[in-house]
């Protein structure tokens, strides 16, 4: 075992160097426990209705490792609990956890002699994450030295996690600046340039007697008004524009780019905060591009309510047969987008349409 000291510069090393939240409390964890007398920690993230995720854990006995952590992810307990209630503020020993019991009753040769454990709150300053619990082997009370030592290690992960939300905060602001800069240079060169060459080969065909070349300003014109309805499209992709005035409106304006007919039904209230409103945009924006390109129809159909958001179409659908020749690609950033939110989204496709359906955390 080491030194507290020893352990905690340990730590604080590790965490001041990792940028990534799963692999930094994993690491945090595989320390704490390896370097001190406790055998086991665990992690779970809490949040504001009090809903708790096991996000990392290190050397779980088998019994509550069993059927993917059941006991640990199922049903409410005594520490988180507390800890929703605010009534949970320092380190604390648990006289009886729930779940260790449960597993105990049901595979007592399973849990390493673990019937108790320690619990301390996960914060950053006023911000609150979760909680870190750890277990040693045939005990019940942990000391007041093992408790300060909980303490400390806690305070640093919820710095380590507040860095790296700021971090990340910071990187999404810059992306997005980057984003709008390349959204006006494309309006201001590019998409100018190209409905400049429009309006010339109508002018010049306009003038011309030849029919060939009639026809070749023509095709100039119609191809340059194709590009600039891409460009706009496209620079629709890296500013969403008109998402100042809300949601719908925003989604109106992006099926005109895409000349589709959309309705919209907003069923009761809905309120999104500003990343879920940003990122629902993006789910409808691609689901808009994929009907457009693919489903063979000028249609969509888009019901958005406070827990879910439903984009329809009556095109040809797909199967798992053609499945290719669908953007994957573009279906597969839909679903990452959805998780971000802690959404679900699903894909209902036959000959008669395809409806995604957006499911939010209720």
């Amino acid at each position: 075992m080491k030194s507290k000291t020893a352990l905690l510069k340990e730590i604080a090393e590790f965490l001041n160097e990792e940028t990534e939240v799963q692999s930094m409390l994993f690491g945090a964890l595989k320390r704490l426990v390896e370097g001190s007398e406790f055998s086991t920690g665990w992690i779970f993230f809490i949040d504001n209705e009090g809903h708790h995720q096991l996000v990392s854990d290190y050397e779980l006995p088998q019994a509550l490792e069993r059927n993917d952590c059941h006991y640990m992810t199922e049903g409410p307990c005594w520490c988180v609990s507390r800890y929703h209630q605010g009534k949970l503020t320092k380190a604390s020993n648990i006289i009886t956890c729930s779940r260790i019991v449960k597993a105990n009753r049901k595979f007592p040769t399973e849990t390493g002699g673990i019937t108790h454990h320690a619990t301390v709150p996960l914060q950053s300053g006023q911000e609150k994450f979760g909680l870190l619990n750890v277990a040693t082997p045939h005990k019940e009370t942990y000391s007041a030295e093992e408790l300060e030592l909980l303490e400390s290690v806690a305070f640093q992960i919820g710095s380590a996690i507040k860095r790296i939300a700021l971090t990340e905060k910071e990187r999404e602001i810059a992306l997005t600046n980057e984003r709008n800069r390349l959204a006006r240079d494309l309006h201001d060169s590019v998409n100018q340039m190209l409905f400049s060459l429009k309006l010339t080969a109508h002018a010049a065909g306009a003038q011309t007697v030849d029919n060939r070349s009639k026809m070749a300003f023509s095709i100039i014109e119609e191809t340059s008004q194709n590009a600039v309805n891409e460009m706009r499209a496209l620079i629709w992709q890296l500013k969403p524009i008109g998402l100042e005035e809300g949601l719908t409106h925003a989604i109106r304006q992006y099926a005109q780019v895409l000349n589709l007919e959309t309705t919209i039904h907003v069923d009761g209230l809905v309120q999104f905060d500003n990343k879920e409103e940003i990122t629902i945009f993006r789910i409808v924006q691609e689901a808009l591009n994929n009907i457009r390109k693919h489903a063979e129809t000028q249609e969509a159909v888009i019901t958005i309510s406070a827990d879910s958001v439903k984009i329809e179409d009556n095109g040809k659908g797909f199967t798992a047969s053609s499945a290719d020749q669908l953007p994957t690609h573009g279906l597969g950033n839909m679903q990452q987008r959805a998780e971000s939110i802690g959404g679900q989204l699903s894909i209902d496709s036959s000959k008669a349409g395809t409806t995604i359906t957006l499911q939010l955390k209720g």
